[in-house]
C-alpha cells in the first residue's frame, strides 16, 4: 500500500501539446482530399507498438498463474517489464531488444512498477497457495465458487494494478502525451521513409498502434486489445469507438496533405474521446464493485480494475480532472477493500460522474 500511495501522490509531469506552425492557408483548407474509411495508408509502421501489446499479454499471462495458487518469480515479471534474459515465450519479442514496456512508463512511476511486482511474487511465496483475507494475501474465490483471484493483504488485486496500470502509464499515456505531442508532431513532415512515412505520420502510426485494433475497427472488433477492448465494452453508451478511430484515419489523412488545423482538431477528439473510455470503464467496475459488495472476491478484483482507470485519467494533457482530483477519487476507495464501504464507492462514482456527464447513463455503465 505505500507503493501505491506513492503513486497515488506523484507530480506526473505531461506535455502539453503545442500546434505546430500553421502551414494551412485559407485557399489550401478549401482543398479537399480523400479520407479513407480504414486506417490504410502507404508506409504505415507501428510494430513496436504492436510488440509492447504482445509482451503485455506475456506478463499478464504469467501473473494469473497466480490466481491457481502458484509462486512467482520477481525476475521473470521484471525481466518481461524491462525485456531482458529473453524471458518471452514468443522468440521475436526476445529479439525486440529495443522494445520494451519499461522504458515508455511514466519515468517517475517505473519504481512503484518495480517495487509492486517484487511485492507481488513476495506475496506469492508467503502465500503459498493459501487462501487471503483481509490482513492475510492470498486466493480468494467468489461467492459462487467461479471466480477466484490473488490479493494482497488489503484487498488490492496486484495483477489489475500491473496490467490495467500499465495501459495507463504507458499505453495511454504514450499515445495522448507523447505522440500526440509538440515533441512528436512539431518534426519533419516532407522526407518519406519507406515503410514508415515521413517522421510525424510515423509517430502519429505510433499512437494508433497504443490505442490496439484492427485497421478496419469497429467494423472488426475481433482482435480489439486492451483500450480497443475497453473501448468496444462501453461504446454501446459512449459511443467512443467511431469517434476514436474517426479521428486517427483522419488525423492521418490531414498530416499527409499538410492539413494541420485538421489534424489539430483530431487530436482533441483522440484525447477527450480515450479520456472518457477510461472514466467509463472507472464507473462500470464502480458499478459492479456495488453490485457484488457482499462478495469479497468480485468486489475487491473490480475495485483493483476501477482504482487503475481512475489512476490512468492522470495521463492525458486535456485531462477534466487535475492531479490532485484524480487523487481525491483515489482516496475515497481507500486504503482497504476489504473494509470500503458502499458509501465510499458511490462518493468516487459520483465525482466521475459529475466530472464527465454521465448522469444519464451512470448506472447503465
Amino acid at each position: 500500500m505505500k507503493n501505491l500511495r506513492l503513486l497515488g501522490l506523484a507530480l506526473l509531469a505531461v506535455f502539453a501539446f503545442t500546434a505546430c506552425e500553421d502551414e494551412n492557408t485559407a485557399e489550401e483548407k478549401e482543398e479537399t482530399y480523400e479520407i479513407p474509411l480504414t486506417y490504410d495508408f502507404e508506409n504505415v509502421s507501428y510494430t513496436g507498438q504492436t510488440q509492447r501489446l504482445d509482451m503485455m499479454e506475456e506478463l499478464t499471462a504469467y501473473m494469473k498463474t497466480a490466481n491457481n495458487g502458484a509462486v512467482l518469480d520477481a525476475q521473470v515479471m521484471l525481466d518481461m517489464y524491462a525485456n531482458e534474459n529473453n524471458p518471452f515465450e514468443n522468440a521475436e519479442l526476445n529479439a525486440a531488444d529495443s522494445k520494451e514496456l519499461e522504458n515508455k512508463t511514466v519515468e517517475s512511476e517505473i519504481n512503484f512498477y518495480q517495487g509492486f511486482i517484487r511485492d507481488f511474487a513476495a506475496a506469492t511465496v508467503e502465500a503459498n497457495g493459501g487462501e487471503g483475507s483481509d490482513g492475510t494475501a492470498g486466493v480468494v474465490t467468489s461467492n459462487d465458487g467461479s471466480k477466484q483471484y490473488f490479493f494482497d493483504i488489503n484487498g488490492f488485486e496486484h495483477i489489475q494494478i500491473i496490467e490495467k496500470g500499465l495501459m495507463g502509464s504507458c499505453f495511454y499515456f504514450q499515445g495522448v502525451s507523447i505522440y500526440l505531442a509538440s515533441g512528436k508532431m512539431d518534426v519533419d513532415n516532407e522526407t518519406i521513409e519507406d515503410g514508415k512515412g515521413t517522421a510525424m505520420e510515423h509517430h502519429w502510426d505510433e499512437a494508433f498502434g497504443y490505442f490496439g485494433v484492427p485497421n478496419d475497427f469497429p467494423t472488426t472488433t475481433d482482435g480489439a486489445r486492451f483500450w480497443g477492448k475497453y473501448a468496444n465494452g462501453r461504446d454501446a453508451l459512449l459511443g467512443s469507438n467511431e469517434a476514436i478511430m474517426n479521428a486517427f484515419i483522419k488525423g492521418r489523412a490531414a498530416i499527409s496533405n499538410k492539413d494541420l488545423d485538421t489534424r489539430d482538431e483530431q487530436i482533441t477528439i483522440i484525447r477527450d474521446e480515450w479520456e472518457k473510455v477510461s472514466a467509463g470503464t472507472a464507473v462500470h467496475y464502480l458499478n459492479e464493485a456495488i453490485a457484488g459488495f457482499a462478495d469479497d472476491a468480485i468486489r475487491n478484483h473490480t475495485l483493483s480494475e476501477a482504482w487503475a482507470f481512475i489512476n490512468a485519467l492522470r495521463y492525458n494533457p486535456n485531462k477534466k480532472l487535475s492531479n490532485a482530483e484524480v487523487g481525491e477519487v483515489l482516496d475515497e476507495l481507500g486504503d482497504n477493500f476489504y473494509t470500503i464501504s458502499t458509501d465510499n464507492i458511490n462518493a468516487a462514482k459520483a465525482t466521475l460522474v459529475e466530472a464527465y456527464g454521465f448522469e444519464d447513463i451512470q448506472d447503465q455503465l
